[in-house]
């Protein structure tokens, strides 16, 4: 409860109260009552405004950014959050709000930065990682007591149409694929075989070492992640046992014998045997192999979708499909692969047709 009160011993008035954060504030030194109300009614204004510390007034949106970034994001989260959290500032936040002040940014600043994003044509979801990401910063700004309320807090995220447009190759795709690559780039034949035949993350591919292949039980154990020159855990932080099929087991030990050597024992190293830079390798053969093959462009982790749906074709389990995947749950597998099995519907209604055997009599109504 704020006050003012005489302080009789020191012969001042002084105001007692709490700040934006709960801690109790008093401060002395009025020569008359009225002098101490103004204050304390200046100070109430300051709280509710969310601008009562002081000390913190001046501070950028930039500057905090920076803090965030150092303090937390890099200590705390993967190489790709932090890669992914610089482009999204770099790139479109701190270009509108990066020399603001905290206390100067209003939920409308907010709206108006989320309108002028939409007449860039930026999907909805981008924009709401963006809205995600600054609402984070001011929450951490919270929590270190630099300002007291988040203009984020209250404003909608947009809707996000989900969509189901995953791209996987056919068998015949994916045999021009393997194919014609063998043939032009021996070299990167076996990683593209690894990928189809596993699933496994560009990141993934790029970190196996030899000793993760274990011969007798016919398993890779996946259990990193190299991505943006950095080496770390798997995205779910989760060891997982992938099969190889006799196919790949044949594939892999006729590339061990060929793979360059490498000190880090790396399955897929680059010509030095060092780690392979995947911007490169998606440039120099990724890319290439497609066109040879006649196939139309389509992303890397695109091979990951083709295993699922070549698994799928032959009626093999979600469960299992998700464990080899490394899905967290397997709803994040349903989410994906669901819409690949049409047919599903339908042989549903026809085993209801099937419950119960119906003899062919004509339907009476009550009363006749």
């Amino acid at each position: 409860m704020a006050k003012v009160r005489k302080n009789k011993r020191a012969n001042y008035w002084e105001v007692d109260y709490n700040d934006a954060f709960g801690k109790r504030k008093v401060k002395g030194g009025f020569s008359t009552k009225v002098k101490a109300e103004d204050f304390l009614a200046t100070a109430m204004t300051d709280v509710r405004n969310g601008t009562s510390v002081d000390i913190n007034r001046d501070i950028t949106f930039r500057e905090a950014a920076d803090l965030y970034m150092r303090l937390y994001v890099e200590v705390h989260c993967k190489p790709t959050t932090v890669y992914g959290y610089r482009g999204y500032l770099d790139k479109h936040i701190l270009p509108y709000f990066g020399d603001m002040k905290l206390i100067q940014i209003t939920p409308t600043a907010i709206r108006e930065f989320i309108y002028q994003k939409l007449q860039t044509n930026l999907a909805n979801s981008s924009i709401n990682k963006f809205k995600k990401l600054i609402s984070a910063i001011y929450n951490k700004m919270i929590d270190d007591e630099m300002v007291v309320k988040n203009p984020v807090a209250r404003i909608k995220s947009l809707k996000e149409i989900k969509t189901k447009d995953v791209r996987s190759l056919s068998i015949k795709e994916v045999q021009a694929l393997l194919s014609k690559t063998k043939q032009v780039y021996p070299d990167f034949s076996p990683l593209i075989f690894t990928a189809l035949y596993t699933g496994m993350r560009q990141g993934e591919l790029l970190a196996l070492t030899w000793d993760s292949i274990n011969w007798q039980t016919n398993k890779i154990v996946v259990d990193k992640n190299y991505t943006h020159g950095r080496l770390g855990s798997t995205k779910t932080d989760r060891t997982r046992y992938v099969d190889m099929s006799a196919q790949l087991v044949k594939v892999l030990k006729e590339w061990k014998l060929a793979c360059p050597h490498s000190s880090h024992g790396l399955v897929f190293p680059n010509s030095e045997g060092e780690y392979t830079d995947a911007n490169n390798m998606i440039k120099r053969r990724f890319k290439p192999a497609l066109e040879r093959a006649g196939i139309s462009a389509i992303r890397f982790h695109d091979l990951r979708h083709t295993y699922a749906s070549l698994l799928l074709a032959k009626n093999i389990s979600m469960k299992y499909i998700q464990h080899q995947l490394g899905h967290t749950t397997i709803k994040t597998t349903m989410d994906i692969y669901t819409h690949l099995l049409p047919e599903v519907s339908e042989q549903c209604v026809l085993a209801l047709d099937c419950l119960v055997e119906l003899k062919d009599e004509p339907i009476k109504m009550f009363g006749t």
